[in-house]
């Protein structure tokens, strides 16, 4: 026993996504992929692939450190309060405990 197909009422019937060239991969990866082959990946060549934006930010390695420093300090802030949130709720307990 079939089921029917879904209809909606605001389905125009247009391809929102394009999924034809997307192939299954194979669960035990013996053989690559389960149907259509993956075409081979061209690499650009260097001078016409284009500049990521995050790549080349204008900063000095001196600004980059103190960046990457206070980023290290803000974290290891985080986990210092975490820890004595957890030291005091273990002292809280055994203090009831007894």
């Amino acid at each position: 026993m079939a089921r029917k197909p879904k209809k909606y009422e605001d389905d125009d019937g247009r391809v929102i996504a394009d999924m034809s060239g997307v192939s299954r991969p194979n669960l035990l990866h013996l053989g690559g992929s389960m149907s259509k082959p993956s075409q081979p990946h061209q690499e650009i060549p260097e001078e016409e692939k284009e500049e990521r934006p995050w790549e080349d930010t204008g900063m000095s390695r001196e600004d980059r450190r103190a960046y990457v420093w206070a980023a290290l300090k803000a974290a290891l802030l985080i986990g210092l309060i975490y820890l004595i949130g957890l030291g005091l709720v273990t002292a809280l307990l055994l203090w009831f405990w007894k």
